[in-house]
C-alpha cells in the first residue's frame, strides 16, 4: 500500500527544453544560422493522466510552429530537427539568401488547481520575408484526465454575449452597430470568442492573435477580465 499513488493527487511539472542550432556554414557573427528553442512544462508523474497531458502539450506546440504546413511530426525533437534541416536545405539551394531563421517557444503554467491547468505559450517565428510572426496561445487541461478543455466545456452560453460587450466597449464599437463596423473582420460579422483563452489567478485573458480578427498591423488584441466578474459563466470553478 505504501507504493500506491492516488491519480487525483496534484501533478508535478518540470521544464522540458530543446535548443538546436544549424551546423552548415554557421557563423554567429554573420548571423547566418538557424536556431530553434522550445521550453515547456511537462508532467513528470507516471501514469495515463500525465502521458495524456504531455501528448496534448506536444500537439499544441506542433500546431503552433506550423511554418510550412508541416505534417506527420510525432515529437518536439522531430520538429526541431525538421526546422534545422529545412533551413540548411534552403541555404544550400539559395546560398545568396543569407538570412537566419529563428523559432522560439516559451511555455509556462499560469493556473494550476484541482479544476484546471492553464498553460500560456509565447511563440516567435521568422523564416524570411518582410517580418516574423509572434503569437500567444493558451492550453487548458482537465487535471483529472489530462484532456483539453474546449470553450464549450469551460463556459456557459451567456459568456459569449458578456465578452462581446467588453470587446465593443474596449474597441469603441457602437452597441447597436455591426461588430465589424470599425475595421474588424469577424466571420459573418458575428462576434466569436477567440481560440485562445487563458486563466490566471484573478483574471481571464481573451487573446486574438494577428490576422484572426484584424490586420497584422493591429497586432494581437487582448482582453483581460477580472475573474470575479465572470464566475457565473464558468462551468468548472
Amino acid at each position: 500500500m505504501v507504493g500506491c499513488k492516488n491519480e487525483d493527487e496534484a501533478l508535478n511539472f518540470e521544464e522540458f527544453f530543446i535548443e538546436e542550432v544549424s551546423e552548415t556554414d554557421c557563423d554567429f557573427e554573420e548571423e547566418n544560422c538557424a536556431f530553434i528553442s522550445i521550453h515547456t512544462p511537462f508532467a513528470q508523474d507516471v501514469g495515463p493522466r500525465s502521458r495524456t497531458i504531455n501528448q496534448n502539450i506536444e500537439e499544441h506546440i506542433l500546431g503552433m510552429v506550423d511554418y510550412q504546413e508541416m505534417k506527420n511530426l510525432g515529437s518536439l525533437e522531430e520538429l526541431a530537427q525538421r526546422f534545422i534541416d529545412d533551413y540548411e536545405a534552403s541555404a544550400e539551394e539559395f546560398p545568396e539568401y543569407n538570412i537566419p531563421w529563428e523559432a522560439s517557444v516559451e511555455g509556462r503554467i499560469v493556473h494550476n488547481s484541482p479544476e484546471l491547468i492553464s498553460l500560456e505559450y509565447k511563440i516567435g517565428l521568422f523564416t524570411g520575408g518582410a517580418h516574423g510572426y509572434t503569437s500567444v496561445s493558451f492550453l487548458n487541461l482537465n487535471p483529472e484526465t489530462g484532456e483539453v478543455f474546449s470553450n464549450k466545456d469551460l463556459f456557459t452560453t451567456g459568456f459569449n454575449s458578456y465578452a462581446e460587450k467588453i470587446f465593443r466597449k474596449k474597441n469603441s464599437i457602437p452597441e447597436d452597430g455591426p461588430i465589424n463596423s470599425t475595421g474588424f473582420f469577424f466571420e459573418e460579422d458575428t462576434f466569436q470568442l477567440p481560440k485562445n483563452i487563458g486563466f490566471l489567478k484573478n483574471k481571464i485573458i481573451l487573446r486574438y492573435n494577428a490576422y484572426e480578427v484584424a490586420s497584422y498591423a493591429e497586432g494581437g488584441i487582448q482582453l483581460e477580465i477580472p475573474l470575479e466578474e465572470v464566475e457565473e459563466f464558468i462551468k468548472i470553478l
